[in-house]
């Protein structure tokens, strides 16, 4: 026995915890955690087992040589530069419970276990290799010189080992037998229901393993996350003390903070009352049974507010943990945030109540709560990004994994649901499926214009399920006909070039004070703009991501203080205005695209009433004057609507109704769907074998290696490498607008070996994020020499001459000096 054995040695003094302290606190948080998807005991097991392998002397000489303890001269020392790494301390814990679980009928279970524990360091491995080998059984059977299994359980402390003599093998058996029952048995009962269930059984099976490995994934997170907290508390205090201090949310205080804001709403004009309407629907249905529900309400209908009123009443109603806020867009997520957190977290510690996670959170407005929360995102409330959640579901590493329990027991609210990458459909719908059946959350889905992933085609490869009743608003038609707010004018049948579209801009401007065109490519965007002002109209104004986002929201902010003044405004903007920007113009001109993309523009359209209607122009560009051959769903979208206008024109001409109808907007899902179904399982090209991470994630059929007795055989690796939450080629560059300049060329002239010219520099990195511009690599070439990269660091950066002040990033030289402390 070895009671000295050690877990860590804290950074900053030197402080030692030992190895027992540290696998009884992941043994006790892990079950804690496990507990809500009903694997206690397996969570206490995986707990107490994960480190195993550190009790083996060769760690315990690499732990000390790496923290000083150990003279670099003497015989013990182990290089840890060289070794980092390479000494392997999770496979042996893997072994061990294995051993402790593994019976002939049931070899899945003790597979389970051991994946969790192997992969704790690493994301989890592929059971299945693409070359056809056994990753698990190569793992599995790793050599005892390597592993130092029985090493280590000769040395085991005694109080561990008291614990692990006291656990029963069977118990531990019993729950992942319910688990998985439980998924065979809720597939079974779907596919009952097919007309003809034979000819998608193979669907079926692909289902039941997919969500045996979200199970997997679930269950890992609940490791992963006991795991990091322990290693956080013991080496910072300053985390240890706030975590204690989060405790248990005190959801009546929150719902009566909420409900005094609502009372707020005004009654006095029609757009109020219809927002406090929608938020009385939202409350009536609370107490509903956990599902998935859908809100559609029309864009300026007070979603957030409604959407937390039903959330805040439903976690109390069925005794939930937190409230995610899944939104498509950091814009909308700093928006939302804001509001929420000035209502929910007053007289609160910053931070305590609601998080906000993404890449573009400014370190001026990032609390150090907030920096420690959001890795796993413990707090009541969190608001986050779909690429955050969709990596915490299906990304690599553990980074993003360990979150994954937190979305169990929990009300997720996913704000624009419209805009979920094509290719994530079945993903997502069997994600969101297994977080309600099996982990007890409840979904929201909101937009106004509501998607079919319901009723999607190939529905046996992955559609949601809703609850019954799953439509929050009592009368869809009656609302959208109450919160009409603009007419719209179809120019579709006579395609125009961009002088055409620029004339019709300037006059909607004489005519109506102000106008906002929306256009699909950064191209039209930049010629539109300059053939605008090039016909001296009045404060005319550029948007697009050739623009950093801090010179984007400049020009946001100025174009809002001139409407507020009644000033005359000319915007031009691709789409990124068209989702999440609180901004209203009489007019606005959007060419074809997406009915949903029309639709979010139209919310940009007399948004809160200020006139009887406003005017929305939708305008078709000549063919083969835009270059949209790289924008898929644009273009897709775009087709599908022009069809769904020939066939409905005729009657939208007659006044029967309205683009917005909820008809229409199904009728155009129904068609946009089916014209992408073979997108939609995340096709992927595994060295010129093409596959799909539907398939990689499930039974995995197309590998030509095999798994015996049921057990699982997915490439999770793999899969997670492929899986990129945004489809994108795209470089980030640092651009020179305003305070970005001087980021640049502090970066360029920190040295590289001082620590804290290092703090410095992550601290830079981070506040750069917002001088920064996406480009593909077609762009950069035209750039050549403009674009310049960091030596130590290889970070890219724009010079001056290239950087824009009206339109931002441009293959031209504007003629600015560049500085030659770049």
């Amino acid at each position: 026995m070895n009671e000295k054995a050690l877990a860590h040695i804290r950074r900053h003094d030197g402080k030692k915890q030992t190895l027992k302290d540290h696998l009884l606190s992941v043994c006790r948080l892990t079950g804690a955690f496990a507990r809500k998807i009903g694997l206690p005991l397996s969570g206490e097991l995986a707990g107490i087992s994960h480190d195993f392998g550190k009790y083996a002397e060769t760690f315990q000489l690499y732990l000390l040589s790496a923290n000083g303890v150990i003279d670099p001269d003497s015989d013990e020392y182990i290089d840890p530069v060289s070794q980092k790494g390479k000494i392997d301390h999770s496979t042996a814990g893997a072994k061990y419970v294995w051993k402790r679980l593994e019976r002939e009928k049931y070899p899945l279970y003790a597979q389970l276990m051991f994946l969790s524990v192997c992969s704790h360091h690493s994301g989890l491995i592929d059971c299945l290799l693409p070359d056809g080998r056994n990753g698990f059984g190569n793992r599995l059977n790793k050599k005892e010189e390597n592993t130092h299994l029985a090493e280590c359980e000769s040395k085991v402390d005694f109080a561990i080992k008291d614990w692990l003599d006291s656990i029963s093998e069977e118990n531990i058996l019993k729950e992942w037998y319910r688990k998985c029952q439980n998924i065979r048995r809720t597939e079974k009962k779907f596919l009952a229901q097919e007309e003809n269930p034979a000819t998608v059984f193979a669907q079926y099976e692909n289902t039941v393993f997919f969500k045996k490995g979200l199970l997997l994934r679930c269950f890992f997170s609940c490791l992963l996350d006991a795991d990091r907290i322990d290693s956080a508390c013991f080496e910072d205090e300053q985390y240890a003390a706030l975590r204690k201090r989060l405790g248990n949310p005190d959801w009546p205080k929150l719902a009566g903070r909420l409900e005094t804001a609502l009372s707020a709403f005004s009654k006095e004009n029609m757009i109020g009352r219809l927002r406090r309407d929608i938020a009385d629907a939202c409350y009536a249905r609370s107490r509903s049974p956990r599902g998935i529900y859908t809100l559609t309400v029309p864009t300026g209908g007070g979603k957030t507010l409604s959407s937390l009123r039903f959330a805040i009443h439903h976690v109390m109603e069925h005794q939930l943990e937190r409230i995610v806020y899944i939104i498509p867009y950091t814009s909308i997520i700093e928006q939302n945030a804001k509001v929420v957190r000035d209502i929910l977290e007053k007289d609160e510690e910053p931070g305590t109540i609601v998080l906000e996670h993404h890449s573009n959170i400014e370190p001026v407005r990032e609390t150090w709560q907030g920096k420690l929360l959001s890795s796993n995102w413990e707090t009541p409330v969190v608001f986050t990004t779909m690429v955050q959640f969709l990596e915490t579901l299906f990304g690599s590493g553990t980074a993003s994994a360990r979150r994954m329990h937190n979305l169990a027991n929990a009300v997720l609210v996913f704000d624009e649901i419209q805009t979920l990458p094509i290719r994530c459909v079945h993903l997502f719908c069997h994600a969101l499926n297994f977080l309600v059946e099996e982990c007890g959350s409840s979904a929201v889905l909101c937009t106004a214009t509501q998607p079919l992933l319901g009723n999607v085609p190939n529905p046996a490869k992955g559609q949601l399920r809703l609850a019954d009743d799953p439509e929050l608003m009592p009368d869809l038609a009656e609302l959208f006909r109450q919160l009409q707010r603009v007419r719209f004018v179809d120019h579709t049948p006579s395609p125009m070039n961009l002088e055409q579209v620029g004339d019709l801009a300037l006059s909607e401007q004489r005519e109506k004070g102000n106008c906002l065109v929306i256009v699909n490519t950064k191209s039209w965007a930049t010629g539109l703009y300059r053939y605008c002002s090039g016909k001296n109209a009045q404060n005319v104004f550029h948007l697009s991501t050739s623009m950093c986002a801090a010179h984007r929201t400049a020009i946001l902010e100025k174009v809002r203080s001139l409407l507020a003044k009644k000033e005359p405004v000319l915007l031009v903007s691709t789409q990124l205005i068209e989702c999440g920007v609180d901004i209203s113009f009489q007019s606005v001109i959007r060419l074809a695209a997406g009915l949903d993309s029309i639709l979010q523009a139209a919310g940009r359209c007399n948004r809160n009433m200020e006139s009887g209607y406003g005017t929305v122009h939708i305008v078709r560009v000549v063919d083969g004057l835009e270059n949209i051959r790289r924008l898929d769903d644009i273009r897709e979208g775009r087709n599908v609507f022009l069809r769904v206008m020939d066939e409905y024109r005729e009657r939208l001409q007659n006044g029967m109704g309205d683009l917005s109808d909820p008809d229409i907007i199904e009728r155009y899902f129904s068609y946009y769907f089916h014209q992408r179904q073979d997108r939609m399982a995340y096709p992927c090209d595994l060295s010129g074998k093409k596959d799909s991470l539907l398939n990689l994630l499930g039974s995995n059929r197309n590998n030509v290696g095999s798994q015996e007795n049921g057990m699982l055989c997915q490439s999770f690796a793999t899969a997670a490498k492929q899986f990129a939450a945004i489809e994108a080629e795209t470089q980030g560059i640092l651009v020179p607008y305003g305070e970005g300049k001087d980021i640049i060329a502090q970066l360029c002239s920190l040295p590289s070996s001082d620590m804290a010219a290092q703090s410095r520099k992550r601290q830079l990195l981070k506040k750069a994020q917002r001088y920064s511009v996406n480009l593909y690599p077609d762009a950069l070439q035209k750039l050549g020499n403009a674009v310049r990269r960091m030596e130590e660091t290889g970070i890219l950066y724009l010079l001056e001459s290239h950087y824009d002040s009206e339109t931002g990033v441009t293959a031209e030289a504007t003629g600015k000096m560049d500085f030659l402390h770049y």
